[in-house]
């Protein structure tokens, strides 16, 4: 992925640490944006299971951090002050990550479509899909669906 870490991702990231403590216990960190995808990493020292590999719970919880951020730049990006929740997310878990956890999102194609319906009705759904590759490989698929809901003044 192209992209690069720079002032966006770093407030990303504490904002992260701020309103999901659990993301800074995970030693979760912003790695790259450029517009279009998001890069988180996560440690795998600190979400390792009892089998040597990293927990679902944590890999699963990364996924929905990563589409979480990805919506929360472009909102800011475009001066919508709005909620950002994950109203269902499925994931599917193909091989197990045995290193460092890094997790990718990119904007779909209907992005464009859900914006206008955020502005035009105040609310609205985007599924987004989040990966994790193992050895170059997949090994987590995530499909998470996001309500966005404008804040009214």
């Amino acid at each position: 992925m192209t992209g690069e870490r720079d002032a966006r991702c770093a407030e990303l990231e504490a904002t992260l640490h701020r309103e999901v403590p659990l993301s800074g216990h995970m030693g979760v960190a912003v790695e790259a944006y450029d517009g279009e995808s998001l890069g988180l990493s996560a440690d795998f020292e600190r979400n390792i299971n009892i089998h040597g590999t990293a927990f679902g719970g944590s890999l699963y919880s990364a996924c929905a951090l990563c589409g979480w951020g990805l919506l929360h730049l472009k909102f800011g990006e475009l001066g919508l002050a709005a909620q950002i929740v994950l109203s269902a997310g499925e994931i599917r878990y193909l091989r197990p990550v045995k290193r460092h956890i890094e997790v990718r999102c990119s904007l779909p194609d209907d992005y464009p479509g859900f914006i206008q319906r955020l502005q035009e009705r105040g609310k609205a759904r985007l599924a987004l899909q989040a990966g994790i590759l193992a050895d170059g490989e997949p090994a987590v698929a995530f499909r998470g669906e996001y309500a966005g809901i404008l804040k009214r003044p």
